[in-house]
């Protein structure tokens, strides 16, 4: 069976300008847990996670506090924390994406696919033709395919 048999053809994906803070919310939106990072060609430069995103935002931490009958005293100044978080959400795709990143064919084989994905700890691969993104293929896709 070929990939082009169980790609998704309505594959989302971002630019690599884009800010994290938009990632995040076409993640959300789509319900997907990774994006292929495209280039103003739409060729595939990296992918971006729900892991990347998550390993990005563990640098924030919040600024100390105290519970104090309900109400937030806190012990620093919050707008520090708003900075970091701001600078954070405003960072590029680009800074946080995955690199290298494997691509596939749509003339590539099922079987070896899934045999990378399984691995190599993939969910999804970008499925590229000439150079162009065309689809993504995941491990639930190829599932689908084999029933």
């Amino acid at each position: 069976m070929k990939v082009a048999e169980v790609m998704n053809k309505d594959v989302v994906s971002i630019n690599k300008n884009a800010t994290v803070e938009e990632a995040t919310k076409l993640m959300i939106e789509k319900s997907v847990g990774g994006l292929p990072v495209v280039d103003d060609e739409n060729k595939v430069v990296g992918m971006i996670t729900e892991k990347d995103l998550l390993l990005r935002h563990k640098e924030f931490v919040p600024p100390p506090y105290v519970d104090i009958l309900g109400a937030f005293v806190y012990l620093e100044d919050p707008t520090r924390a708003n900075e970091r978080l701001k600078k954070s959400l405003s960072a590029s795709v680009e800074d946080v994406m995955s690199t290298p990143v494997f691509t596939v064919s749509p003339e590539d084989d099922t079987q070896l696919v899934l045999q990378f994905i399984v691995d190599h700890g993939y969910n999804r691969i970008p499925v590229e033709e000439e150079e162009k993104l065309v689809g993504i293929v995941s491990r639930g896709d190829i599932l689908k395919g084999l029933v």
